[in-house]
């Protein structure tokens, strides 16, 4: 058991019609998931994960600063498998909190703020919230128009967009190409397609306020 007074993010979410899909759609979808926690990790040893069932997953995120890009990872991934994959997802930042080896048993503000953002979701797929009501408010609305266009996007879309989240580095439009074995007009245009831009600049903005937070 760990009491920290850090500040610290969870990411709490859970398959859409998990039920329909296959035994190899579910395998696929472990794997992925598993992956996108293996990346978590990488970036801060300290993030820990679960899976619960096969279907609900959390992550515990220590550099909160980049809980909006994880938390992007995590839908972009699942949704670049296949039009019959999405995800819902809550996530939240606070400080106080009560870490133990299993992170299903773990407690805390901000465990209790995703959980409770999970349950409450209806027709949204994606939800932030904060101790800080300043931070809440500030992004509530730009999130609401993000999972709308997250929503919308295209398995094929999803799948250009990800590993330029995924990257360390920035990484190139010509990289991209590389990477995706596509011609750069064409990486270039599904880019822009997806609404990759705005959604870069919103993920910078999320990063420079919570960095500002973390230090302040």
């Amino acid at each position: 058991m760990e009491l920290t007074q850090q500040a610290i993010a969870v990411i709490s979410g859970d398959i859409v019609n998990s039920t329909k899909l296959s035994s190899a759609q579910f395998e696929t979808l472990l794997q992925r998931i598993k992956d996108i926690q293996q990346l978590i990790t990488a970036g801060n040893v300290a993030n820990a994960h679960s899976i619960e069932r096969g279907d609900e997953f959390q992550s515990v995120v220590h550099d909160i600063e980049c809980a909006l890009k994880y938390t992007l990872i995590y839908r972009i991934g699942i949704k670049a498998l296949g039009k019959e994959f999405d995800s819902r997802i809550s996530f939240a930042i606070a400080s106080q909190a009560d870490l133990r080896a299993l992170v299903s048993q773990s407690m805390g503000k901000a465990f209790v703020l995703s959980g409770r953002g999970l349950k409450a979701l209806k027709g949204d797929r994606l939800v932030f919230s904060s101790e800080s009501q300043e931070l809440t408010e500030q992004f509530e609305l730009l999130f609401k128009y993000l999972d709308r266009q997250l929503t919308a996007l295209t398995s094929r879309q999803c799948a250009v967009m990800l590993p330029m989240l995924q990257a360390t580095e920035v990484l190139s439009i010509n990289e991209l190409a590389e990477q995706l074995d596509v011609a750069t007009a064409t990486a270039s245009k599904s880019l822009k397609a997806s609404g990759w831009p705005l959604i870069n600049e919103l993920n910078w903005r999320f990063i420079n306020q919570v960095a500002g937070l973390k230090h302040g």
